[in-house]
């Protein structure tokens, strides 16, 4: 069974419930989910998983320090490619419209590109991956049910 991880921050819980409908949405197609807050991520981690979901609120245009950390801890991974070829995946959570929570999602994208990892664009919500603008709404929480069923199915050909 493909496994995916799910590193996610959270200060007010709306990271937290993001990542919530996503495992749900991954274990609903036969793979497994595991929700790891980044306090207690390792870079094991990201090491066993077939593949990764990278999640943060947005601060100040860019992904929460607790996850930039974690990022840039991974650069012990990059030079022997431990990363390369697996599926890489972000969601954001921001304050408001405006909030630059695109930046975000691009700054945890470029970090999975950086080391070689396949990121699927998204065409039924936000292309870059799921983003909410304060709690997550009903209409998020279906994006991030899509986005979680089009990256397990993704994980599961890869990893097959």
């Amino acid at each position: 069974m493909a496994n995916i991880a799910i590193i996610y921050h959270s200060h007010g819980g709306n990271t937290k419930k993001m990542a919530e409908a996503l495992a749900k949405a991954v274990e609903e197609t036969g793979c497994q989910a595991k929700l790891i807050k980044v306090a207690d991520a390792q870079l094991a981690d990201l090491r066993e998983a077939d593949g990764v979901l990278l999640g943060s609120p947005c601060y100040f245009g860019n992904m929460s320090a607790p996850m930039k950390e974690f990022v840039d801890r991974s650069v012990q991974l990059f030079g022997k490619g431990e990363l390369e070829g697996k599926p890489g995946g972000a969601f954001v959570s921001t304050g408001g419209i405006g909030g630059c929570g695109e930046l975000a999602l691009m700054s945890l994208t470029a970090g999975l590109m950086i080391h070689g990892m396949v990121v699927q664009g998204f065409r039924k919500g936000g292309h870059l991956g799921p983003l909410a603008i304060g709690e997550p709404d009903q209409r998020v929480l279906d994006e991030c049910r899509l986005y979680g069923t089009q990256f397990a199915n993704l994980v599961k050909r890869l990893a097959g």
